[in-house]
């Protein structure tokens, strides 16, 4: 492993440039969100060096490179956890995108569904502080074990290795899933308290193994749920919640654009209109206002 101050950077400076270019990339307004960045040693998460990482240019096709310097941990790229099935800890301007859209404060609750090893996890609990909480929820065995070893000293946060289907959360002011689906669960809905927010990647590539995903914001209001558009980018697949059918009719919204119309999700049963966009029972991506 290189000095301290290989290249004339200490590792807390490099931290610090990294957060910025964060900030910068991501649009984030929240300062606690961007000193989240600044604090939270990332190649804490990542296993021991090696560490094969890349740009967000390569994502179809991985041209992973080797390192062994923690420096090149921190630029916006993403560092893989299992290479051999593309399984990556997200690139770092794309989650805080996400992150930043769940509009977290000190106190909130935030249920974590696809948290990896953990790391974004821990960005959340910084921001949210001891009086808030973080329930992270990981399929992976192997990645929810280190979850739990690596958020140790985080005393808000709870691992659970489960199913993002399979969790039964209590009252929560924010999810974020990181996973693709084609829908949310029932219970991620009924369990968002007023004004909650949930960011959620919908599965958009055209064929049922493609990992595109439109990611949308649903915000509660009583029992109203508006939406809108936030990002097009790439992730890993739900192991449970995407059906093909569903997959097809979100493609085709983003492919006739109609989906650029969204404004909010209807959950309660309703006749199919022009205003649906995708029709699903429950689900409704519709262009009327909430």
């Amino acid at each position: 492993m290189p000095s301290a101050m290989t290249n004339g950077f200490s590792i807390e400076q490099c931290r610090s440039f990294y957060a910025e270019e964060i900030r910068t990339i991501a649009n984030i307004e929240s300062a606690s969100l961007a000193n989240a960045f600044a604090c939270v040693p990332r190649e804490q998460f990542l296993g021991l060096p090696p560490w094969h990482f890349c740009s967000g240019a390569a994502l179809v096709k991985p041209n992973y490179r080797t390192t062994g310097n923690v420096r090149d941990l921190y630029h916006d790229v993403f560092v893989a956890l299992k290479p051999g099935i593309f399984l990556n800890n997200g690139q770092p301007s794309l989650i805080a995108r996400m992150i930043s859209a769940l509009n977290l404060t000190e106190g909130k609750r935030v249920l974590h569904i696809g948290s990896g090893t953990g790391y974004y996890s821990a960005i959340m609990a910084e921001v949210v502080g001891p009086k808030g909480s973080v329930t992270a929820v990981e399929v992976d065995r192997d990645l929810a074990i280190q979850a739990k070893a690596n958020l140790i000293a985080y005393k808000q946060v709870e691992v659970l290795n489960l199913d993002g289907e399979a969790v039964e959360p209590g009252p929560m002011d924010a999810i974020l899933v990181n996973a693709e689906v084609t829908h949310p669960h029932p219970r991620w809905l009924d369990c968002l308290q007023e004004t909650g927010v949930l960011v959620l990647p919908l599965c958009v590539g055209k064929s049922p193994q493609a990992n595109d995903v439109l990611v949308i914001r649903i915000t509660r209001n009583e029992d109203r749920f508006p939406a809108e558009l936030l990002q097009l980018m790439t992730m890993f697949s739900s192991t449970s919640l995407r059906d093909p059918d569903r997959q097809a009719e979100l493609n085709a919204s983003l492919e006739s654009h109609a989906i650029s119309r969204l404004r909010s999700v209807r959950r309660q049963h309703h006749a199919q209109t022009e205003s649906c966009i995708v029709h699903i029972p429950g689900f409704c991506l519709s262009a009327d206002g909430a």
